[in-house]
């Protein structure tokens, strides 16, 4: 299992920086217009979807109410068949570039965006998350005056319409596993031409293999003191966190000298799962607290109780 070569990530060069003749698309920007001569630097925000017509106008409302004066959007279906298109198309005159066709997975369709992204800056949001109002003027500002590579802030988990946790990330756990709220997070373009795009054979944990791999590269990360985004419960990740957890295992054997090896991999991996499941035990018989005082005084990693 270890000994086989591990497979690289795509570049960006393997992806066009446009939609194909072929492709179902649209957008400002495939019209031959430009984003403003704002000397500010250029955001792109990349939106993957399939099917998902009804969270996805809240997340492009999230991004095109922001009040920073410079940000491409990005939108990629993966050829849709539930009126998600009607919603893209309602907002073809705001958006960037937009495009639906099938795809590999998540990681083709991150992989896409990045490569349409014209913006110095790129954050990615999912179709079931928001962004709070001033995120990105929070982002652009932290990555200019600290100069880091990566910045990220705190994520505030949703059930239904109840908040649950508001979760601190921590980018120097990392090699302990996901300490960081994807949705949260924005990267120089840079950082994709330096350390490669994410890998097609994760199908779940791309984001964590794609964060791990930054830092041991040396990437430097920024964290902001503020709530930057939200994150719908029972999505995909809820759905696979075992698969999740098994693809967290691979990258920390693959980045990490110390977790190479089955031993490594399978205690690391039989630690988490058990971790997982008492966590989703605890807050099914309404004893979440119990994890919050965990975090509150036994980790690094925090999280905070709703206050309503």
């Amino acid at each position: 299992m270890f000994s086989k070569v591990h497979r690289t990530a795509p570049t960006l060069v393997d992806y066009p920086v446009e939609p194909q003749i072929t492709s179902e698309s649209g957008g400002w920007r495939t019209r031959g217009m430009s984003a403003t001569s704002d000397p500010q630097p250029l955001v792109s925000i990349v939106t993957i979807v399939c099917n998902g017509a009804t969270t996805i106008g809240r997340a492009m409302k999230s991004v095109l109410s922001q009040e920073y004066p410079k940000i491409e959007y990005i939108v990629i279906d993966g050829g849709s068949t539930d009126g998600t298109l009607d919603v893209i198309r309602s907002q073809d005159e705001r958006i960037a570039v937009w495009v639906s066709e099938a795809d590999a997975g998540i990681s083709d369709a991150f992989n896409k965006g990045i490569a349409y992204a014209h913006g110095h800056i790129v954050g990615i949001l999912n179709s079931d998350d928001w962004y709070e109002s001033g995120a990105i003027n929070a982002i652009v500002h932290a990555l200019v005056e600290s100069g880091a590579d990566i910045a990220y802030g705190k994520l505030q988990y949703w059930d239904g319409n109840r908040r649950t946790y508001l979760v601190t990330g921590e980018a120097s756990l990392l090699g302990k596993g996901m300490t960081v709220g994807h949705p949260t997070v924005f990267v120089r373009r840079a950082c994709y031409e330096r350390f490669g795009l994410f890998r097609l054979d994760f199908r779940q944990a791309m984001d964590y293999e794609w964060l791990l791999r930054a830092k041991v590269s040396g990437a430097r990360f920024c964290f902001i003191d503020l709530c930057l985004a939200n994150m719908q419960g029972g999505g995909i990740g809820d759905r696979y966190w075992r698969q999740s957890q098994r693809e967290v295992a691979r990258a920390r054997a693959i980045h990490l000298p110390n977790a190479r090896g089955a031993i490594p991999y399978w205690t690391y991996l039989g630690l988490a799962i058990t971790k997982g499941t008492i966590r989703r035990v605890l807050d099914a018989l309404g004893l979440s607290v119990i994890r919050w005082w965990r975090h509150r005084y036994l980790s690094r990693s925090r999280i905070t109780p709703p206050k309503d």
